[in-house]
């Protein structure tokens, strides 16, 4: 018995076994529909299908009646819950974007858009996309909410990859797209639109994007989003006080994401790199401390000439390099050249012929070491 109850079909395998193409209209409808309530009621009599099933199914996607066509979506978006046969839906993405773009019925855009959401879009289907953009656009401001929601949802996807990108910056979009961003809106609209922007924001930052100089359009999306007259910084901030958190939270993120954007544009116009940059307020402010300090009358600089020592009233070395070494007082208001420091750090003497010399084992000294605080100020 247990035998033969294996080899007995189920309720889904019946259904498949009755889809025919000589069914009348309400018929097929009513199988098709039929079929997708058994596999989500049943996914293990869905896991024993087979490609040619897949295959059959997606045939009613040529068919003439909208809603049939429909239904055939439907089944196929059920039939994405096993893994083998999304694989294989993949095949129909191009018949399915084509359907979704060129039948102007809101229940068959959303079906198609909502399978299309639910499956890897192949490389190779790209350039069907690039073609297509506009046709999404014109979903996105014309539908009903729920189309739009699942176009938005699409356009995020491709927005994720590098070589369609730029094709969804420069896709027309008129001014009328920032009205999408009204508070009054439902909240999981206003969700998918600022998904979708943030996706564009961040994809305009990555390396790959930013090493080609692009050109736009005047009435590009990015012109409308990232140019410099765009009006949605006023919109996001009435959408930051909305009454849905998830809005609000989204809302604050395509703010930063826009605020990092123009700081990455203002670091791109800046000067190039080994540009001659004017000095900063520190150094500017040493080079005044040192012109106005108590040793700008007193040069420290070696002079190469030696004939030039013996003009002035400083004294020179054996060497004929003259400098001038600063004089303090003592309590007895008597002239000294400072001594050494506790820490043994060299300092000018006075040698017993009167001039001052310096250690052999440095070739600079340091003529002051201990000031006054009067003096300290001065430097």
């Amino acid at each position: 018995m247990p035998s033969a109850l294996v080899n007995v079909p189920g309720d889904l395998r019946k259904l498949l076994e009755a889809l025919s193409h000589d069914l009348d209209d309400d018929s097929k409808r009513t199988t098709l529909h039929n079929i997708t309530q058994y596999i989500y009621l049943k996914e293990s009599e869905a896991n024993i299908c087979t490609n040619d099933d897949i295959k059959l199914i997606a045939s009613f996607l040529d068919d003439d009646d909208k809603v049939t066509k429909t239904e055939a979506l439907n089944a196929l978006k059920a039939f994405t819950i096993i893994w083998r046969f999304k694989i294989k839906i993949q095949e129909y993405v191009p018949k399915i974007a084509e359907l979704v773009t060129n039948t102007w019925d809101t229940n068959l855009q959303v079906a198609g858009l909502r399978l299309l959401n639910g499956l890897h879009i192949p490389d190779s289907t790209h350039p069907l996309m690039r073609r297509l953009l506009s046709n999404f656009m014109d979903i996105l401001l014309m539908a009903n909410t729920l189309a739009k929601v699942q176009v938005l949802k699409f356009l995020s996807t491709l927005a994720q990859e590098e070589d369609l990108l730029y094709d969804i910056m420069n896709s027309q979009a008129p001014p009328e797209f920032l009205s999408l961003f009204q508070p009054s809106l439902p909240g999981n609209l206003l969700c998918e639109l600022l998904i979708f922007v943030e996706r564009l924001s961040a994809g305009r930052l990555s390396p790959q994007y930013q090493s080609v100089q692009w050109h736009y359009n005047d009435n590009s999306l990015h012109e409308v989003i990232f140019g410099d007259n765009s009006r949605l910084s006023d919109r996001l901030l009435a959408l930051i006080i909305h009454p849905e958190e998830e809005v609000q939270t989204e809302a604050c993120k395509v703010i930063l994401s826009l605020r990092l954007n123009k700081e990455e544009s203002r670091v791109l116009s800046g000067p190039p790199f080994g540009a001659n940059i004017s000095i900063g307020p520190l150094e500017s402010t040493r080079i005044s401390q040192a012109d106005n300090s108590s040793l700008s009358n007193h040069p420290l600089n070696p002079s190469t000439n030696p004939s030039n020592a013996t003009g002035n009233d400083g004294t020179h070395d054996e060497s004929g390099r003259n400098f001038y070494p600063l004089q303090t007082m003592d309590e007895t208001d008597e002239s000294f050249y400072p001594l050494e420091r506790a820490d043994h750090s060299f300092h000018p003497s006075l040698h017993s012929s009167g001039r001052v010399v310096e250690d052999n084992s440095r070739s600079s000294f340091h003529p002051v070491d201990c000031l006054d605080n009067s003096d300290s100020g001065s430097l």
